[in-house]
């Protein structure tokens, strides 16, 4: 697993205040799409650059997201295949940890069916991690394989410089991914601080689109065919009215939209 993860280095050159935002894409072109639309368009942060890993998509997204890499709206990494979520993150931030010049302070880990939705989302949580000395941010959820509750990985904000170390695990390939980094940084004793991203109606987390595009295309292949089956209904993460707002801020996206 952490045979080609490069680590951050050695007191870096720093952009201070830059946020480079991360996520991975499989099969879920529109709803990447509207991600990136939704932090170019409705964010609010001088300094924000946009990493996608697409694995190796057959659904069109990876004409979309070449075409927007010309265009400035993100950096593409493309694989031929499909390595799955956790190693895809693991790849974004050993690109982070490698490429020349300075690197960004904060990393935003984001699923690729999320949508921002208020323009200060990035300044609040910033300032979160800022008032409580935290290197990680994240809104706890319960699951059932960490019934005291662990942060989503669907919308993580994180310090690179502490949290991509060596002594700290990376992003695994199970139906948990950020199981393990969450757990050993904990044993480390990473400040982390919690943050109301859904729940104050800061993002929207659609859930379960990769699932829902194993499901529609019949991918048989996919590790989590049988899964997505069942679980591919999308849950809002049960925030009232998100499932509405949701929906306007789609067919705005769908009005405005170049990217796709």
């Amino acid at each position: 697993m952490t045979s080609d993860v490069v680590w951050w280095p050695d007191d870096p050159e720093t952009d201070a205040g830059r946020v480079a935002a991360l996520t991975v894409s499989y099969n879920t072109r529109e709803l990447t799409a509207f991600l990136l639309w939704s932090l170019r368009t409705i964010v609010t942060w001088p300094n924000l650059e946009i990493v996608v890993v697409d694995n190796g998509s057959g659904d069109g997204s990876a004409g979309m997201l070449a075409q927007a890499a010309d265009d400035g709206v993100c950096t593409l990494l493309a694989n031929d295949d499909n390595r799955q979520h956790g190693p895809g993150l693991n790849q974004g931030l050993s690109h982070l940890a490698t490429r020349p010049g300075p690197r960004p302070e904060w990393i935003w880990i984001l699923d690729s069916d999320v949508v921002a939705t208020r323009p200060d989302v990035l300044s609040a949580a910033v300032e979160t991690a800022r008032q409580n000395s935290a290197v990680l941010v994240g809104e706890p959820q319960f699951s059932q394989w960490h019934p005291d509750g662990v942060f989503g990985l669907f919308s993580l904000l994180l310090d690179p410089a502490v949290v991509w170390r060596a002594s700290i695990e990376p992003f695994n390939d199970g139906g948990d991914p950020a199981s393990d980094l969450l757990t050993s940084a904990a044993r480390h004793g990473v400040p982390t601080a919690a943050f109301p991203f859904t729940a104050a109606g800061h993002v929207i987390h659609r859930g379960r689109g990769s699932l829902a595009a194993v499901h529609a295309a019949e991918d048989r292949d996919h590790p989590l065919y049988t899964w997505a089956q069942t679980h591919h209904a999308a849950h809002y993460a049960e925030v009232p009215g998100a499932d509405q707002r949701y929906r306007e801020l789609l067919a705005r996206f769908r009005e405005e939209s170049h990217i796709v």
